[in-house]
């Protein structure tokens, strides 16, 4: 179950967010008149997916300004402050250190919930997609994906072997420069070598890389070619 750290002393707030929370798969951390160990250990572990912070734990804001810093500092998803009471003031200060929401005046564990859950839930697309944007290459018509292993060329998939694969992954990485046998070899089978391997695997590169090639000239407007550099090796351009 998915968990949320609510940071207040107002005992009916903690009970109605928790029951609240129950009812959308949510439980809820309640930490009380917290200082700055109790603080650490929760966010070290790492669990909640949001904090939820009462301006009322402090009697003083600025007190409760260096308690949200060390949060945001240490806590890379939502933020969300609540308030009995809107200051307009306090909202600027909240929100130059970087909270996700304020939220004052009407307060209802509902409210407070329905804005947090969405918060959660957009942190986790934005993640997911930047995770997906990482695994992914895109090089000319072609689209690389690491998570899949696989290659498409204007979105059709292509029919490669895993060395295949990763003979183009090397080579669109390195585009537009001459690569040895050697430098391929050892940048898809292996990371180092020795001069015994190097007989072997100029004829294994050479078999794999004509494969390739005959696949990448059969797509219909490619104009993304292996050739040869008589006396050192291979340039896709």
């Amino acid at each position: 179950m998915n968990s949320i750290l609510l940071i207040t002393n107002n005992l009916k707030w903690s009970s109605e967010i928790s029951h609240s929370a129950a009812d959308k798969g949510f439980f809820i951390n309640t930490l009380s008149n917290p200082d700055m160990d109790d603080l650490y250990l929760f966010l070290k572990k790492d669990k909640d997916s949001a904090v939820i912070y009462d301006l009322s734990v402090k009697d003083d804001f600025k007190k409760n300004l260096a308690f949200i810093s060390k949060i945001r500092d240490s806590f890379s998803k939502p933020v969300i402050i609540i308030a009995s009471d809107y200051i307009e003031e306090n909202e600027r200060k909240l929100f130059y250190l970087k909270v996700d929401d304020y939220i004052a005046n009407v307060l209802n564990a509902d409210r407070i919930l329905l804005r947090t859950i969405h918060l959660i839930e957009l942190y986790k697309r934005l993640v997911s997609e930047n995770v997906n944007n990482f695994k992914k290459y895109i090089y000319k018509e072609f689209e690389i994906s690491l998570k899949h292993f696989q290659v498409k060329y204007l979105g059709t998939k292509m029919d490669l072997t895993p060395k295949e694969f990763n003979i183009f992954y090397y080579m669109v990485r390195h585009h537009d420069q001459v690569l040895s046998r050697e430098q391929i070899f050892r940048g898809v089978w292996r990371e180092d070598g020795n001069d015994a391997d190097l007989f072997i695997s100029s004829r294994i590169v050479d078999m794999h890389v004509s494969h390739l090639r005959d696949k990448l000239k059969a797509l219909p407007g490619n104009n993304v070619f292996i050739k040869t550099v008589r006396g050192f090796g291979y340039i896709l351009n």
